[in-house]
């Protein structure tokens, strides 16, 4: 169906694609690093919870409404094609990241601030809860025989993502004075997120019907998918461990400056390592890919979930006696889960028929990163709490890939059954 595709037509639908994805990981990190200083600028200094507490409480709330914006805007893309609906959640993407990248500061407008942040938090939420699978979908339907590789496009541009904003951090703690860092280094940041979605919407909106476009309008669904609540909760179960190790990568700087005093520029080089690390390994995520889409065979899958079981376990043997591995745990615990995240994405797309997908994948993900991605801190807070045992983390990400490989095994089921269709 795409064979008459050039390779810049190929590349730019990737582009397509993925770009809502980069917008939303470049965000991410972009709060995670800055939180400290978003939450002087919009929350009051003398409520009874602290200021950091508020600001990643507002993080926390955009995964509520992510389930919410899934099933609309996945649906939505179901009955009028994927380009509409990424055209869509690029459209209020766009707009919650202006929001907070212009909003007055809490001494300016006093409580309106916080409103606003809130809302422009949600806004994101609700079309991220879409962008992933409508995007994933769209991916997969073009390159039919190609699905898995194709759809690891979506994980590549998250680490490029989290390298950019990596990467805007360290340049914005070079060139600004340490006052002007603190005052609007995030908005500066927040900013160039806001132009990447201005890009990407102008590039989804330049897409027409005119344009040959084979597989982005979705017939219309007839009846219902058998056990499609059952899918959802295995695409959940198959999120889950890219949860745990993305939660890890975001502790593990705060656990090397508080625990073994590693100052925040260390550990921000220490993050950059780790996604320039990961994108060195693209080569051998594209084989093992092509792979899955050969054979379909979950091996190596189920094999890296057994060495993220393992491995987690020895490196908190290790953390005492060597703290650097602080610093190398998040690279380490990645490549060893390359073999799993390779093939996932095209894996999860590929257990939903055609007609159901967008809201499926959508929902299914959604959920996923909200319950455990959302309840990670939480969890490993209190764990941390109760014991004082800093490296709980650890053992969270163990009990994610128990997770992670039995929704793998059980899904061969669903996949069979879509791929004979």
């Amino acid at each position: 169906m795409t064979a008459f595709l050039s390779a810049s037509e190929r590349k730019r639908y990737v582009l397509t694609a993925i770009i809502g994805n980069v917008v939303e990981y470049y965000d991410l990190v972009i709060y995670s690093y800055f939180s400290a200083f978003i939450a002087r600028t919009f929350f009051p200094a003398d409520l009874r919870f602290s200021q950091i507490a508020l600001a990643l409480a507002t993080f926390g709330l955009s995964l509520l409404a992510r389930p919410v914006g899934a099933y609309f805007l996945g649906g939505y893309a179901d009955k009028n094609g994927r380009l509409p609906g990424l055209t869509a959640c690029m459209a209020l993407m766009a707009l919650g990241s202006a929001l907070i990248a212009f909003c007055p500061s809490y001494a300016q407008i006093g409580g309106l601030a916080p409103c606003l942040i809130v809302f422009g938090r949600l806004i994101q939420g609700f079309s991220l809860g879409g962008e992933f699978g409508v995007a994933t979908s769209f991916l997969i339907e073009q390159s039919p025989q190609h699905e898995a590789k194709r759809a690891s496009w979506q994980a590549i541009g998250q680490i490029l993502a989290s390298l950019c904003a990596c990467s805007v951090v360290l340049l914005l703690g070079s060139v600004m004075s340490q006052q002007a860092y603190a005052q609007y280094g995030f908005r500066v940041a927040a900013v160039l997120g806001s132009c990447g979605g201005l890009v990407g919407l102008l590039l989804r909106a330049s897409l027409g019907p005119r344009e040959r476009m084979p597989q982005v309008a979705v017939p219309k669904p007839v009846g219902v998918e058998r056990y499609t609540a059952l899918r959802i909760v295995l695409v959940m179960g198959m999120v889950s461990l890219g949860s745990g190790i993305t939660y890890l990568g975001f502790y593990m700087p705060h656990y090397a400056q508080n625990v073994f005093h590693v100052s925040a520029r260390q550990t921000y080089w220490a993050a950059f390592t780790t996604y320039a690390g990961q994108l060195l390994f693209t080569p051998v995520r594209w084989r093992l890919a092509t792979y899955f889409d050969q054979t379909k065979r979950i091996y190596p899958m189920l094999c890296s979930c057994t060495v993220l079981f393992l491995f987690p376990a020895t490196l908190a043997l290790w953390i005492p006696w060597t703290p650097l591995t602080v610093m190398v745990c998040p690279l380490l615990l990645n490549i060893l889960g390359l073999f799993y995240f390779a093939a996932l994405d095209g894996y999860m797309g590929l257990l939903f028929g055609k007609a159901h997908r967008g809201r499926g994948l959508s929902v299914g993900y959604s959920l996923g990163v909200a319950i455990f991605g959302g309840l990670a801190p939480l969890l490993n807070g209190a764990t941390i709490q109760l014991t004082g045992y800093q490296n709980a983390p650890l053992y969270y990400v163990m009990f994610t890939a128990c997770l992670a490989a039995v929704a793998v095994r059980l899904g061969v089921y669903f996949l069979k059954e879509t791929h004979s269709a």
